[in-house]
Formats: structure tokens, sequence, C-alpha cells
């Protein structure tokens, strides 16, 4: 062994023995707390403040903290949560009858009064730069009707205005107006079976305590330890030396020997769909023309990637949304692999004698990664020359949100549907409704435009399979798949749920 390969080799063994050492003294196996020990990615970058940042996981630290008027379920269904119900008054007016008997963790009441503070606030000058405000562009102002019954009113039709509300959260008001965002991010407040008590500033460890007071009941087990682990290698370590229950999100390479552990796997398919994106608004691109995005959809073998990168546990799709999500068109399938096909679209187009492609991506999973060097050996099999560059996060950021690529002809992309479980936010991103939008089709932007006004939802939703259709036969993006999440657990860990896009962490317990 050379000498930097056992300097190598030390240093990692050095770290691997630090980390379990820290998890020793931080995890303590006690019967009297009886805590569960979850290794989780990250901390959420805004701690508890639930209005500046999103809540993409299937296990958000979020998730047990707070609750919304509505929540989505497995079919993408609106279903009621602090509303017991909601009603259209006319085309601008929705009321919403809210739950009575909830208090939040700090002892306020939720009722119509709290719940109008914290839209107040959205709608606010402070509040309007918000993510969460950014969520809900229609309400024009809110109105208590009678204690535990609230107005809402929008500026236009606004079909979907029940599910935005699934994502924005209520907050206990005082708490929110004495702490300020900042201040109430580290002392977040919510009406969910858990509170946090240390955010893990110190030790890497985030601390829960039931709330048993939460109107969802008390959870199944009081302490919950949240261990901050950005490393996979760890997060897998951790579990199988017993210092760890759970643990989110490992490399699925690993299942086949995690099973041999007596570890049981759950997997998830989620409603974020991945893509590489073409920018069809410089005319003398290759993308302008539908056949060269047609033919690179068909260059892929998307079947051979699922079964031998992904292990068969995601399928291909030839849209951005998935099964469950209101707008999905069960029609469409995956493009077929057909590289004849492929070849002959690129040599009508001119593009006979080759292409050379510059694509942008964002690092991901070590599958992910395999993936996108599958899709150039594919792409290089009918003339295509793919330099593919990963990118770091803000980087690619400034090329996602600015339209502007710079020199990549290609970047890679998501259609998230997680907030809303609903097809036109996707769609639309891909569209020329987008700021700064880098894929235009008029035709597609006037449906889309019919879309987010119609109130009747049978056509609403032939709307956006129509749309959906559009899309896929001009191959606005090269359509991959969808994403997918894990959660690992120790064979003593009981009581898993998840209900639409979420596990519930209070359903969790040891024996």
């Amino acid at each position: 062994m050379s000498n930097k390969k056992l300097l190598l080799y030390v240093c990692i063994r050095l770290q691997l023995i630090s980390f379990f050492l820290i998890l020793s003294f931080v995890f303590p196996l006690s019967a009297e707390t009886k805590a569960l020990r979850i290794v989780v990615e990250s901390r959420p970058p805004a701690y508890g403040n639930p209005y500046t940042q999103a809540m993409p996981s299937i296990f958000h630290p979020l998730f047990p903290i707070f609750d919304a008027l509505t929540y989505l379920g497995d079919s993408g269904e609106v279903l009621p949560k602090l509303a017991l119900r909601y009603e259209m008054v006319d085309d601008f007016t929705w009321r919403f009858i809210l739950r009575r008997d909830v208090f939040f963790s700090n002892g306020e009441a939720f009722d119509a009064f709290s719940y109008k503070a914290n839209l107040d606030y959205l709608l606010s000058d402070s509040g309007k730069t918000t993510y969460a405000a950014s969520l809900i562009p229609t309400i024009q102002r809110v109105e208590v009707e009678s204690q535990h019954v609230l107005l809402i009113y929008t500026n236009s039709r606004d079909p979907i205005l029940a599910r935005r509300l699934s994502a924005v959260v209520a907050v206990a008001p005082i708490a929110w107006r004495e702490y300020g965002g900042a201040g109430f991010g580290l002392s977040p407040v919510g009406s969910g079976p858990y509170k946090v008590v240390d955010w893990g500033d110190t030790d890497g460890i985030m601390k829960y305590e039931a709330y048993k007071g939460s109107w969802r009941g008390a959870p199944r087990i009081e302490h919950v330890r949240l261990l901050i682990q950005s490393d996979g290698a760890a997060r897998s370590q951790a579990l199988i030396s017993g210092q760890a229950d759970v643990a989110m999100n490992l490399d699925i390479d690993e299942f086949n020997y995690l099973r041999s552990k007596d570890m049981v796997i759950h997997t998830f398919t989620t409603p974020v769909v991945g893509s590489l994106a073409f920018s069809n608004q410089d005319p003398l691109s290759p993308f302008s023309d539908p056949r060269v995005r047609l033919a690179f959809n068909y260059a892929v073998d998307r079947e051979a990637i699922a079964r031998f990168i992904y292990r068969g546990l995601v399928s291909p799709t030839g849209q951005g949304t998935i099964e469950g999500v209101y707008g999905h068109n069960p029609t469409i399938e995956s493009f077929s692999y057909d590289p004849d096909r492929a070849i002959a679209l690129l040599s009508d187009a001119g593009y006979g004698d080759g292409l050379k492609v510059e694509v942008r991506v964002s690092p991901g999973s070590p599958a992910n990664n395999m993936m996108y060097q599958k899709v150039a050996q594919d792409l290089n099999a009918v003339g295509v020359d793919l330099d593919i560059q990963f990118v770091q996060g803000p980087r690619w950021l400034r090329m996602w949100f600015s339209g502007n690529w710079g020199e990549a002809d290609l970047i890679s992309s998501a259609w998230s549907n997680t907030t809303f479980m609903d097809a036109a936010r996707g769609l639309e991103t891909y569209s020329c409704l987008r700021a700064n939008a880098f894929f235009c089709d008029k035709k597609v932007a006037d449906i889309l435009g019919l879309a987010a006004k119609e109130l009747n939802s049978d056509r609403r939703l032939e709307l956006l399979h129509q749309a959906a259709l559009e899309m896929h036969n001009s191959a606005t993006v090269l359509y991959l798949f969808p994403q997918i999440q894990n959660l690992i657990l120790s064979k003593s860990v009981k009581g898993i749920a998840r209900v639409g896009n979420r596990v519930k962490m209070e359903n969790l317990y040891l024996p």
C-alpha cells in the first residue's frame, strides 16, 4: 500500500472511530429514557421557521411540530386537518370551518383569530418576501366570521387554494410576535405532537420531546433524538452498529447487506420527477427543433437504467408527475428505447454528422450520478457527445432561477409536485409562464392559463392532461425518473405509517 493510500485509510478510520465515540455519548442506550434515535441528513436551514423554507422530504424535521388547515392524502386528495371542512362561497371567497379545542404547545389557542394573524403576516410587507407567501399568491385578505370560521378572499379564481393551505402551517401568533422570525426559528411553537428542546448546535443532536396536549394525541414515544450526519456511509454504520434505530436515505447498493443484518427497508417514490431541461429560447440552438429533443428521449435506455442502476425500485416516466398527483395523465407512457429512430431524427434535423452538447448537473446520490453517465453513454451511441460536468448547489441555483445557463445546453432539473400534489406548478415551471422562462410553447401556456382559473374540477383535469400530453409530444425535457427516498429501520422499530408524502414520526415506537 502506498504512503498516500495508507494516510487516506488512517484518516477515514480515525473519522469513523471519533464518530462512534461521539455516538456512544450522545445516543446512550437507556431503558429509562427509551429515546427513538434517528440519523438524518441535515438540520432545517432556517431551523424551526416554517415560513422561510420548503419541506420536501418525506421525513422532514418540522412535520411533527406544525399543522396546516389541510393535508394531502395518498392519492393527492385534500383532507381536513386544522380545518374540519371548507367551501366556496363564490368564485373569490372561501369559508374554512376550524377545529375547536386545539392549543399550541405554549398554551396559546388555535382559532380563526390566530390563523388570520399568520396569514396577515404573510400578506404584510415583511412577510410577502417569504417562501410561504409565494405559495399563496392569490390571497387578497382574510376575515374572521366567528371564532372558528375563517373567510379568505382571493384576487382571482384559485381552484387549488385548499391545496395551497396544506403547505402554510399554523404558528403560535403571540410567540411569533414576541420572538420574530429568526427567534421563533430557534424556539418554534406549533400544535403538532412534538416540540424541539435542542437544535444540536453543540453536539449535532436535535432533541424532541412529546407535546402530550396535541390535538393529534400523544405520540407513541416521548423522546426522539435526531443525529445530523450528511455522510451516507456514516448513517449506515450508525444503524448497523446499533447506535441508531432509524436511518434516512442510504445508498441502494447497501440494501442487500442491510437486509442481511435484519434491517427493514422502506422505499418511497416521491412526486419529484428528474429530467434534463432543454432551452428553446435561442432559435439557433439545436434544441429549438423538436426533432432533436425527441431524438434525445428515444436514445436513452431507461428500462436498463431502472433495472441495473436503480435495482427496479423506480419506473421510467414520460411526464413530470407520478400517479397520485392531480393532473397526472395515465395515458402517457415513457419513451421507448429506439436508437435507430433517434439517429434518423438527428439526421433529419441536420445533425447526421454528430452533435456536441454541454450539460451541467447538480451532484446527487451515487445511483443518480451513475444514471447520468449511462445517459451520456446512450447518447454517444447515436452520435451525441455529451459533456457532463457536476456543479455545486449555489451555481446550479443561479442558473436555474436566472434562466442564464452560460455555456450549458442542458441542466439537471426536477418537476417538484411535492408541495401541492398538483401538476400545474410543475407544468408551469417548464412553460412561458415561468419567470425567466427557458422553454416556451405558447399552446401549452394558453392551456395552463385556462387551467389556472378553471373551478370545475373535471374540466381542469382535462386541461392538465392536455398540457402534459402536449409537453410529452414535443419533448419539453429529457424525461428521466421519479426520485426515491428511503427509511431503514432496525427490526425493533414499529408503527411506521405514511400519509401522502409524509411519514408520521409520532407513530413510531420501540416495544
